[in-house]
């Protein structure tokens, strides 16, 4: 009898230490959600600003048209012929409640087209967005974080100009996101909807990020795009690129936008994209 209660609490100590060392074990490593909120061109992962905290990120994408789509294949832009396009956005995002934040962008365009019956030079506003982000699920050491974004794009474009669309649109994306140690990964989904009849437009982006450095990640993205309306159309991009983190809160992007396959009016081989972010906390 003494030795079997004597094995029972030897087992019940044993039992005891286990589950204090299981209660102990962190849910998550030191890499786990150190990723970006965004990448180079589309890509977002399903990190949000932070509570109380306001980002503000300016980005310029440079695309000057090689070739124009004509009877089933892309041929050479004519003689005289360009669709040259450079466009910055400035995006600002306030954590108005933990895991949740509201966005501003405010796109401007400067457009130089010319065709075989037309000329557009023209610069301006495109189509205002707001959106709110809420992340549903933090990421753990088993699990990848998700996010959901509501996106209202405001009528202040102007097709005619070659700047946006004069029409609204209201856009639904996700977010997943896994980091391990060398490597993390991104998932983002979305659909957007012409609220004025206008073009759908379809999404999925794929992005992949490795730190090599406390302040140097690189990576890439891949953009799928598919328009759902007369001016239908189907594009594919793959986006390189570069994080530099100059500083605590700061971060560089640069990447070249490197179209692998499309069907839409004009073809850039490849473009250029560069962000610069900054975050401060209140």
């Amino acid at each position: 009898m003494i030795k079997l209660l004597r094995n029972c609490l030897v087992l019940n100590l044993l039992l005891g230490n286990i589950a204090s060392a299981q209660a102990a074990e962190p849910h998550t490593d030191p890499w786990t959600g150190k990723y970006p909120m965004s990448f180079f061109n589309r890509m977002r992962t399903a990190n949000t600003v932070g509570h109380n905290k306001l980002s503000i990120a300016v980005k310029l994408l440079s695309a000057e048209a090689d070739e124009i789509y004509s009877n089933g294949t892309y041929c050479d832009l004519p003689d005289g012929s360009r669709n040259d396009v450079l466009k910055t956005v400035t995006t600002f995002k306030y954590g108005w409640a933990r895991d949740h934040h509201l966005a501003v962008g405010i796109p401007y365009l400067w457009v130089d087209s010319e065709g075989s019956s037309s000329v557009v030079e023209s610069d301006g506003l495109a189509n205002i967005f707001v959106f709110e982000k809420w992340r549903c699920l933090s990421e753990s050491r088993q699990r990848p974080a998700m996010a959901f974004d509501i996106w209202y794009y405001l009528p202040t474009g102007d097709q005619a100009r070659k700047r946006g669309t004069d029409q609204s649109s209201i856009k639904l994306s996700m977010e997943m996101s896994k980091a391990w140690k060398h490597v993390n990964l991104h998932l983002m989904p979305g659909f957007s909807w012409n609220v004025d009849g206008g073009c759908d437009i379809g999404t999925l982006d794929l992005g992949i990020l490795c730190p090599v450095h406390r302040r140097l990640l690189l990576g890439g993205e891949y953009n799928y795009t598919n328009k759902e309306d007369k001016h239908k159309g189907e594009c594919q991009d793959l986006v390189p690129g570069l994080i530099w983190k100059p500083f605590k809160g700061a971060s560089v992007k640069l990447g070249a936008v490197v179209n692998l396959e499309s069907d839409m009016k004009y073809r850039d081989d490849v473009g250029f994209v560069a962000k610069m972010f900054y975050k401060l906390s209140f």
